[in-house]
Formats: structure tokens, sequence, C-alpha cells
């Protein structure tokens, strides 16, 4: 029988033997490298076949089960799991590779069942530690390694087999970005964990940039970047944010701007005037802090609005002196600089800047430029006007 999906003709099952035609090999390849690509529909229609010829075993039956899941049939699902489960329990005693284990813990996972899926995979990681099992020869090998320590809470054995994975992975044709997209959130999410910055923000570089990246992800960019100081970049990873879903990306707007205002106004302070690191403020803390200098900001723009004595329409109708400018204007970029840290860190914690800054009333603030300036005295704004005029 040929299914003829993709008109493949490979005749091994990833780490597993050469197969005989009569086996369904090339069929079985068709359908691991359409579930590998994330077409998950056609991979389904392919599986669906093997099955209906007696012909899957607990990985690809597993495979069934995700693809029947991400395509919406939940019953078929279901039965596909349960099935999954029962064939893996039986072939993990002769298995010869990682393949069977790793399926069986995320079988686990799916069922709920956690403890069993940390035990699944433990047993898995000490045969390899012990030589039971060879260490892995494929991209797959570590891949499906490091998720067996990751499933056990063992990130520094899973970063480790992760980055060989990744290293070696060939994702031409789109085959395996699933895999090494898992693999680069988990490497740059530990390194940010451990503040090696420049080594989260270089995973998630190369995630957004192969394609397929959520929301979250590129928002995990920008963090790294705010906290290397890379603020212009930051903001690029925002807006890519806001591009991809506007609908639902207020907040990367609102941190996109914040960061734009960081490379124009930068660099910034880490900490209050009380040496209080905004990084250590509490979500009640930040918004104190960002109230106040909204405060402080529209106290400043009072006292300036009273000494250039505002006519009717609003526009100054006195000079303020130079001195008086000078220090009005230091307060004002000193207030921003604060205001700026503390709404980037905001951000970056996740707490709903648009929200905030909407309900507290200082998104002016944020968006703005103007809101921060001293207005220009009377002669020289009408000095511009007339020479626009002309």
């Amino acid at each position: 029988m040929r299914l003829g999906v993709l008109g493949l003709s490979i005749a091994v099952v990833l780490g597993g033997p050469v197969l005989a035609a009569d086996d369904l090999a090339e069929e079985k390849e068709t359908a691991i490298r359409l579930y590998d690509q994330g077409v998950y529909d056609q991979a389904r229609t392919a599986l669906r076949q093997l099955d209906d010829a007696a012909a899957l075993d607990g990985p690809l039956l597993y495979r069934l089960f995700f693809c029947e899941k991400a395509t919406g049939h939940e019953d078929d699902a279901k039965k596909a799991l349960d099935r999954a489960r029962a064939a893996l329990e039986t072939g993990i005693p002769a298995a010869r590779t990682l393949e069977d284990s790793f399926y069986l813990a995320n079988t686990y996972a799916n069922l709920g069942r956690v403890d069993d899926a940390r035990a699944a995979a433990h047993d898995a990681t000490t045969r390899v530690e012990s030589g039971k099992l060879a260490q892995p020869a494929t991209a797959m090998g570590n891949f499906q390694l490091g998720k067996l320590y990751q499933d056990q809470g063992r990130p520094a054995e899973a970063s480790k087999y992760f980055q060989k994975a990744v290293d070696t992975f060939d994702v031409s044709g789109g085959r395996y970005g699933g895999n090494v997209r898992w693999a680069l959130r988990f490497l740059g999410n530990g390194a940010f964990a451990r503040r090696d910055f420049a080594a989260s923000e270089a995973s998630f570089a190369k995630l957004t940039g192969m394609g397929g990246a959520d929301l979250a992800d590129w928002d995990a960019l920008a963090a790294a970047r705010v906290r290397l100081g890379k603020y212009a970049a930051a903001g690029e990873a925002w807006k890519a944010e806001v591009r991809l879903d506007p609908a639902n990306s207020d907040d990367a707007r609102y941190a996109g701007r914040l960061a734009d205002t960081a490379a124009a106004i930068g660099p910034l302070p880490e900490s209050a005037p009380d040496a209080t690191a905004f990084a250590q403020m509490s979500r009640a803390d930040l918004e104190t802090f960002l109230k106040t200098q909204s405060d402080a900001a529209l106290a400043s723009q009072s006292r300036i609005g009273e000494a250039m004595a505002a006519g009717k329409d609003g526009a100054p109708t006195k000079p303020i002196d130079a001195k008086r400018r000078s220090e009005e204007s230091q307060k004002l970029a000193g207030t921003r600089k604060l205001f700026v840290a503390a709404a980037l860190e905001y951000s970056l914690k996740q707490y709903g800047i648009r929200e905030t800054a909407f309900r507290e009333g200082y998104a002016v603030l944020i968006f703005q430029d103007r809101a921060w300036e001293v207005p220009p005295d009377p002669e020289l704004a009408a000095d511009g006007a007339g020479k626009a005029g002309s």
C-alpha cells in the first residue's frame, strides 16, 4: 500500500531500523515528516491510514493523539492517547532508544499523571547515565533527552542536551521547527532567570528569526534587550509583537513607546531616589512611584504655566527667565527618566501598563513628548509663527 503523501520514498523510521517495503516504512516516514513539519491535518490522514493497516506502534499512536487534538477531534484524541499509553508501557522493557520513554512521559503528562511522567523520565535518563542506553547520536535524540530532563525539573542537564539539539537540527523544509522553538524557549527563559541576558537575547532572537514565534517570545526578547540596555532594539521587538496581533497587544504598544523614549533619553536609573531598585519593587510600590512621578510632572507644568501667566487661550503671555527655564527643564528631564525606568519595569513584570496608565491618567506622559517640555517663550512662539506664515 502507498499513501503517496508528499511523494516521499524514505525507508527508515527516525531512529529505527531499516524496514522492508511491506512494513510500510515509506508511509511511516511520510507521516512522521508531516508531523515534524507541524502539518497536523495531513499527518492525521496519513496516520489514520496506517492505523487501518494495523501499523501504529506506541510513538506513532502518540503522534496520532496529538494530531487528533490539534485538529479538534477531542474524542478520537482521548482514544488514541489511551492506546498510546498501553502500547508504550508494553514496549518500554525492550526499547533500545529514548523514543518510547519520551512519548510515555508525554502521554502521562497529557493524562495528568505528573508523578508517573516524572518517574518515566527518571527511569530513561538513569539508563542513559548508567550506560544501559547509548548517548543520543541524533538531534532528535538529544532533544528527547533534554525534554526528559526537563520533565524531572533538572534544568542544567536539559539545557545541555537542548543546546546540542539546537546546534544540529536540520530545519530545511520546515521540519523540526516546533522542536527547535521549544528548545530555544527553554534555553532563553533559563538564561533570563540566571540573569544571563545576553544568552537569553541570543536564544529568543534566533527563535523569532526563524518564524512561528508566539507573542510571548517577542515579549521575552524585548525583556532581555531592556535588561541589556538595548532600548531601541527592545522597542523593535515589541513593535513586531503589535504587528503580529494588533488587537491584543496594547501593553506591547505602550512598552514599545517607553523603550523608544528610553533610547532617546537614556541611560535610565536602576533605582529610585531612596536607592530602592526598581527590579525589587512590588506592583503596589511601582504603581505608587509612577503616580508620584506623574504628579511631579504635572506640578512642574503647573508652576511653569503660572510663571508664564497663560492667557485666555492657554498660550503663555510672558517669558520665563533663562535660569528658571533651565531648572524646570532639568527637573522634568530627571522626573521623566525615573518615570520611564519604573514604567518599563512595570511592563517587564507584565502588570498591565496600558490599563494602569489609562486608569491613573498618565498615558499622555508615555506618548506625548510635549508633556515633558517647557513651552517656548511667547516671543519665540510668535516669531516662529510669523516665519511659518511668511
